[in-house]
C-alpha cells in the first residue's frame, strides 16, 4: 500500500506564528528544550531533563535524563536555516524503523508558516502505524499549544 493511502498517509500540520523567519527558526531548533513537551513527549518520562537539536545536518535529536543518560530520538537529515529542518524520528524505536520530520519555515505577511511533515509510516510498523491518528492530535497539539504559544510568549516580551 503507497504511504499516500490511508493508515501510511504523511501527517501534515501547520501553524502561522508572527514572529520574523530567523527567530521562528531559532526558536523551533535552539529552544527545543523550552517548549517542547518533555513530561508527556519523552522516553523517560518524568526523569527527562532535556531535549536537543543538534545543528547541523548528521546532529541528533535526542533527550539525556537526570542521570546523564541519552535517549536518541533521530537524526539530523537536512538543515537549511531558516528554511528547513528534517530529521529521522524513532524515539523508543530501532533505527530500521525511522520514519522522517520535516519542518519548513515560509514567510508569510508579517509572521512565518511553519509546516511539519511526519511520513515513514510504512517504515514504523504495525504498532506505530495504529497510532497514525492520534499522532495527528499531537503534532497539532504540540504545533499549536507547545510551540505557537512559546513564541507568542516570546514576542510579547520582545515588544
Amino acid at each position: 500500500m503507497p504511504e499516500t493511502e490511508g493508515k501510511h498517509a504523511p501527517i501534515r500540520q501547520s501553524v502561522r506564528v508572527d514572529c520574523p523567519i530567523e527567530e521562528t527558526f531559532q526558536f523551533f531548533t535552539e529552544r527545543f528544550d523550552e517548549w517542547w513537551p518533555l513530561a508527556s513527549h519523552s522516553i523517560a518520562g518524568a526523569e527527562a531533563e532535556s531535549c536537543t537539536i543538534e545543528p547541523w545536518t548528521g546532529g541528533r535529536v535526542f533527550e539525556r535524563t537526570r542521570s546523564g543518560e541519552e535517549h536518541e530520538w533521530g537524526c539530523v537529515t537536512a538543515w537549511d536555516p531558516p528554511r528547513r529542518l528534517a530529521f529521522t524520528w524513532h524515539p523508543a524505536a530501532g533505527d530500521d524503523r525511522d520514519q522522517v520530520v520535516d519542518v519548513e519555515f515560509r514567510v508569510e505577511a508579517d509572521g512565518t508558516r511553519v509546516t511539519l511533515t511526519h511520513c515513514g509510516w510504512h517504515r514504523a510498523g504495525a504498532q506505530a502505524c495504529a497510532q497514525h491518528a492520534h499522532s495527528t492530535a499531537q503534532w497539532s497539539n504540540i504545533l499549536r499549544l507547545c510551540f505557537a504559544e512559546f513564541v507568542s510568549a516570546r514576542m510579547l516580551v520582545a515588544v
